[in-house]
C-alpha cells in the first residue's frame, strides 16, 4: 500500500502569513521556561533531600511554584494574539465552515486513512472478501480548539490527521507538526469529496448506510466460496470520503460514516477562498468607509529583555526555594503568595455566529476615530433614576454594552466613535433594527436596537 501523508509544514507558507508564520514558529522553539523551572526546583529538592537525609525533600515542593513561575513568563514569551473582526461576507463564510464542520462532528464515525492500494491478485481479493481496494485506516478527532502557542478571540476547527493538525482559521489553514506550524491558503487549498462503497469487517456506525452484503470469501460469481468453513456475509456501507490538497504539500484523506454532509463544509472554504484580503500589523487611526471583512491583527506583547528573564530565573530559584524552605521548616503558611494573577484569554463562540445574524449585534471596531467620555455608571442598577421626561421629548436609554455609533443604519456605514457601557443615549428616530441616538450635545449617529435598552 501507497502511504497517503502530506509533506514537511515548513514548506507549506503563505506570502500574506509569512512574517506571522515566522514568528510563531521562533516562539514555539524557545524553551519553556514552566517545564524548566520545574524540573530545576526538583532536582534541587532531590539532591538537598540526599544531602541532609531526607528534612531536605520538602524543597520538592517547590517545583510547583517554579512551574507555575514558568508558566507566566510562557505566556509572554511563547504566545501569539491574533484577534478577528469578522463582518458581512467574511461572517457568512466562515459561518457557512463552521455549520459544515459541525455536521461532520456529529458522525458517528471518522477516521483518517493512512495508506491505500489496489488488490491485484485473485487470491489477496479472495481473502478480503472481494475488495477492489485496502485501505489502512484508524480514528480521528475532529474539535474546536487552537495551537498551544497562539490566543485569540477566534476558537477554529480543528481536525486531527495523523501527527498533524488543520486549524481553519477565517483567513488561513494552519497545520501543526508538534511545535511546527506550517500555514496553507483557502486559495490554494484543494478538497475533492465523493461516496465510497465500503466492506465494512469491524462494527458498523450506527448512522451508516447498508446499501449492499458480500461474502468473507467470495467466488467470481459472487456466491460464497464453500471451501471455506467460517464463511460469513458481510455489510458493505455507503461512506463519504474527502481528499484535500495543495500544491505546498497537503496530502490528507479522511473518511466519515455518513454521506451528505462535506459539501457544506467545502462550500464554507471557497467562500472564504473569495473573500477579498488586506493584511494590517497595526490598529488603524481613523476608520475607512470601506470595512475589511478579515483583519487579523498581531496585538503588540510586553518586551521583556534575556537579562530581565536571567535575573527572574535566578530569583525563582535561589530565593523561592530557601523562602519555601523555611517555612516548611518553621510550620508556618504564607496566605499571599506574591504571585501575578493568571492570564486570561477571551474567547468568543465561532458556532453561535449564525445565530447571532438574526438581530444586528455590533462588534466594537478596534480603531474608533474618538471614545466619548463615559457620563453614566457602567452598572445600570447603581444609576440614579431618570426623570419622567415630558410629551414630545426624545426616550432616554443606555446602552447594555460597548457598541458602535455609526454614521447610518447599518454595518457597512462607517463607525464614527465607540459608546461605553452604561452610557445615557437620547433616540431621535427609529428605522428597523436601527436608531439614531444623540450621545452628547456634538454626537450623534445609529446604533442597533438589541445594544440600548430603558431604565
Amino acid at each position: 500500500m501507497t502511504e497517503i501523508e502530506s509533506g514537511d509544514v515548513m514548506h507549506m507558507r503563505d506570502a500574506s502569513f509569512s512574517e506571522l508564520l515566522d514568528e510563531i514558529n521562533s516562539k514555539a522553539r524557545q524553551t519553556r521556561m514552566s517545564a524548566a523551572f520545574f524540573w530545576i526546583a526538583l532536582v534541587v529538592g532531590v539532591i538537598a533531600g540526599l544531602a541532609t537525609g531526607g528534612p531536605g525533600l520538602f524543597l520538592c515542593v517547590a517545583a510547583l511554584p517554579a512551574g507555575a513561575i514558568g508558566s507566566w513568563l510562557d505566556s509572554y514569551r511563547r504566545t501569539t494574539v491574533l484577534y478577528y473582526d469578522l463582518e458581512g461576507d467574511a461572517e457568512t463564510a466562515y459561518a457557512r465552515l463552521v455549520e459544515g464542520f459541525d455536521g461532520l462532528v456529529g458522525c458517528a464515525a471518522k477516521w483518517h486513512i493512512e495508506a491505500g492500494g489496489a488488490v491485484q491478485s485473485l487470491t489477496a481479493w479472495k481473502r478480503n472478501a472481494g475488495a477492489s481496494h485496502l485501505v489502512n485506516r484508524k480514528g480521528t478527532t475532529l474539535a474546536y480548539n487552537l495551537p498551544a502557542i497562539i490566543k485569540s478571540n477566534v476558537t477554529p476547527p480543528a481536525l486531527h490527521v495523523g501527527r498533524q493538525v488543520m486549524f481553519f482559521m477565517p483567513d488561513i489553514v494552519l497545520m501543526q507538526d508538534g511545535s511546527r506550524v506550517g500555514a496553507v491558503n483557502y486559495i490554494d487549498l484543494n478538497v475533492r469529496w465523493q461516496n465510497s462503497r465500503f466492506i465494512e469487517t469491524e462494527r458498523v456506525p450506527r448512522d451508516a448506510q447498508i446499501v449492499d452484503h458480500t461474502w468473507k470469501h467470495p467466488n467470481k460469481n459472487g456466491g460464497p466460496d464453500r471451501r471455506f468453513r467460517d464463511n460469513r456475509q458481510i455489510p458493505i456501507c455507503l461512506y463519504e470520503t474527502m481528499h484535500l490538497t495543495s500544491n505546498s504539500g497537503v496530502n490528507e484523506l479522511v473518511e466519515f460514516s455518513r454521506t451528505g454532509l462535506v459539501a457544506a463544509f467545502v462550500d464554507g472554504c471557497r467562500k472564504l477562498a473569495a473573500l477579498p484580503r488586506e493584511r494590517t500589523v497595526a490598529l488603524p487611526l481613523e476608520p475607512a468607509n470601506n470595512a475589511v471583512d478579515v483583519v487579523p491583527i498581531t496585538t503588540t506583547e510586553r518586551k521583556r529583555s534575556p537579562l530581565k528573564v536571567a535575573l527572574l530565573t535566578v530569583l525563582g530559584v535561589l530565593v523561592g526555594i530557601p523562602v519555601l524552605a523555611v517555612v516548611f521548616g518553621s510550620g508556618r503558611k504564607e496566605a499571599d503568595t506574591g504571585l501575578p494573577p493568571p492570564l486570561s484569554v477571551e474567547r468568543s463562540d465561532t458556532a453561535s455566529a449564525a445565530e447571532n445574524r438574526a438581530a444586528p449585534t455590533e462588534e466594537i471596531d478596534p480603531a474608533p476615530a474618538h471614545q466619548v467620555t463615559a457620563v453614566a455608571a457602567t452598572d445600570p442598577a447603581q444609576t440614579e433614576p431618570v426623570a419622567k421626561r415630558e410629551v414630545g421629548e426624545p426616550a432616554i436609554r443606555y446602552t447594555k454594552t460597548m457598541v458602535n455609533l455609526r454614521e447610518g443604519p447599518g454595518t457597512k456605514f462607517a463607525v464614527i466613535t465607540v459608546v461605553p457601557k452604561g452610557v445615557n443615549v437620547a433616540v431621535l428616530e427609529s428605522k428597523g433594527v436601527w436608531c439614531r441616538v444623540k450621545v452628547d450635545e456634538n454626537t450623534t449617529g445609529w446604533m442597533a436596537n438589541s445594544t440600548i435598552a430603558e431604565r
